[in-house]
């Protein structure tokens, strides 16, 4: 996936903005490099490429020299700077439907992660995945989008949310007491996944705020936002997210085309539009998978191979190396 090609709304690189001005950093420059400044914050329609976004974060990570940075800028989101989004959770009639609406969303807002609701026997399992690779920035990245979620869960309950655990998928940092400052919850280190635990016994509890009305315009505009969003996205982009979506194996060319309402021959042509192919994205994506498994679960590299849709674990073993030029259990030691 082209990091130049996939364009993603401007939205909070404003409060990263804000933030470096508080600590005395004039924003001017960092923006320039990229061709912005701070008049094009404020515009909804703005958009960079996921390179500008990830060298933008780098920039500040490297000019504040705190790896707490994503933290701190996302303290300053609250509810209503995530737009309808935002007032859309504040009508919510539950933490239940609070979580399914932000699911549903959020990539409105951020589209280079997705929400996974997983039901456990007494815990609700709030997961947060990134859709594409973030490299040097995944770790502020997720920090970042776990207490964005985290203040909107904790905002809409009045500080009540029924919280069991706050998960990260990395080594306890040198900073986690502020992340303790931040979360007042327990922290798991070394997860599976990016995740916050709810009680599900207190999911449906009522909401003081909760207003139908409001809720139903709040929603209303969310999706016109989100169909405005997916008629915008390239193509590559809503096959990418779809195809994200299997846990066992990708689809064939003529299921996505299918489920894209277009003929494979129209799928194909207009993928050659954007220069790309359904093939090329298939192996992005199992690239993508392959590495995420192997870092982060216990999985057989046969067992990897197969969920990937490999009937041969000779073949992904081939098709591992030739992406990233070591074996996939050499990969795995390394990680």
């Amino acid at each position: 996936m082209d990091d130049q090609k996939l364009l993603i709304p401007i939205y909070y690189i404003g409060q990263v903005a804000e933030e470096l001005e508080s600590q005395g950093i004039s924003s001017d420059d960092w923006l320039s490099k990229y061709g912005l400044n701070k008049g094009l914050l404020s515009d909804p329609n703005q958009r960079i490429s996921l390179y500008a976004y990830k060298s933008l974060i780098l920039d500040a990570l490297s000019l504040t020299k705190q790896p707490s940075l994503a933290l701190l800028v996302s303290k300053r989101i609250g509810l209503t700077a995530h737009g309808m989004l935002g007032f859309a959770v504040i009508a919510s009639s539950c933490l239940r439907e609070t979580v399914e609406i932000i699911g549903r969303y959020l990539n409105t807002r951020q589209p280079l992660i997705r929400l996974e609701l997983i039901n456990g026997d007494t815990e609700l399992a709030v997961q947060l995945h990134p859709c594409y690779p973030l490299d040097n920035i995944e770790r502020p990245f997720l920090e970042s989008s776990i207490l964005v979620v985290y203040n909107m869960l904790m905002q809409v309950t009045q500080n009540a949310a029924p919280i069991t655990k706050i998960y990260f998928p990395f080594p306890e940092p040198d900073y986690s007491k502020l992340l303790s400052d931040f979360f007042d919850f327990e922290i798991e280190f070394g997860a599976k996944n990016a995740c916050i635990g709810l009680k599900i016994s207190e999911l449906d509890t009522p909401l003081v705020m909760a207003d139908k009305n409001s809720l139903n315009q709040a929603k209303q505009i969310c999706e016109r936002e989100l169909e405005k969003l997916q008629l915008a996205e390239l193509l590559q982009t809503r096959i990418r997210k779809y195809l994200l979506s299997f846990k066992d194996g990708f689809p064939s060319l003529i299921e996505v085309s299918h489920y894209f309402n277009m003929s494979p021959r129209t799928l194909h042509r207009q993928l050659q539009q954007e220069d790309f192919s359904y093939s090329q994205i298939l192996m992005s994506v199992r690239k993508f998978v392959a590495v995420q498994l192997l870092e982060e679960s216990t999985l057989t590299v046969q067992a990897i191979s197969l969920t990937l849709g490999y009937s041969d674990t000779a073949n992904f073993r081939k098709a591992f190396k030739q992406w990233t030029g070591t074996s996939p259990n050499d990969f795995r030691k390394k990680a």
